[in-house]
């Protein structure tokens, strides 16, 4: 994934980040992990949504409506950042196991089909609009309201769907505490 590994002093970071006993308790929880997900599949769908009521809105309302995307991308992103720590799916991170690197593995090759799907879906609407514009006087902000928030969102699930993945799907874990 890196040109170059990352050095050791990033590689502690990293560790601090992903092993801190307090995060590693607040996200021991599977639920907890899937409402992550789930609220971040919200924040993004809206943003998706705002940024085509900014192409659709007039000149004062569409400032407005790029602002929100604009908080909700961001929004998306900081979920995301949390839901990949909690998934232990941090680029660049050694301390996984054998089985964790596995599961990371099948969770990327699974993302990269999802986005080969999603884009298969994106070019057959895409061709539609096409055909569709050529045979009727259309706006073209029509077009872009939906094909804009697509390429958003095709985009923003291949960079989350990993992570989002192994979170879904990873049992609880058992504290450090409580091992036997």
């Amino acid at each position: 994934m890196f040109v170059s590994k990352p050095g050791s002093k990033k590689q502690e970071r990293l560790r601090a980040l992903v092993e801190n006993p307090r995060r590693r308790r607040f996200w021991a929880a599977r639920s907890r992990r899937r409402q992550a997900v789930v609220a971040l599949t919200l924040v993004t769908f809206a943003g998706a949504a705002a940024f085509a009521a900014a192409i659709l809105a007039e000149p004062p309302a569409s400032l407005v409506w790029l602002g929100a995307f604009l908080l909700l991308t961001a929004g998306s992103a900081v979920t995301a950042t949390h839901i990949n720590i909690a998934a232990r799916h941090v680029a660049g991170y050694e301390g996984l196991d054998e089985f964790q690197r596995a599961e990371a593995d099948h969770a990327a090759r699974l993302g990269h089909h999802v986005t080969a799907v999603l884009l298969g879906l994106l070019i057959g609407i895409v061709c539609g609009f096409g055909g569709w514009l050529t045979s009727q006087e259309a706006s073209t902000h029509a077009v872009l309201a939906v094909l804009a928030p697509l390429v958003i969102l095709t985009t923003l699930c291949h960079a989350a769907f990993p992570a989002c993945y192994l979170a879904w799907t990873r049992p609880d874990e058992v504290p450090d505490d409580e091992q036997i």
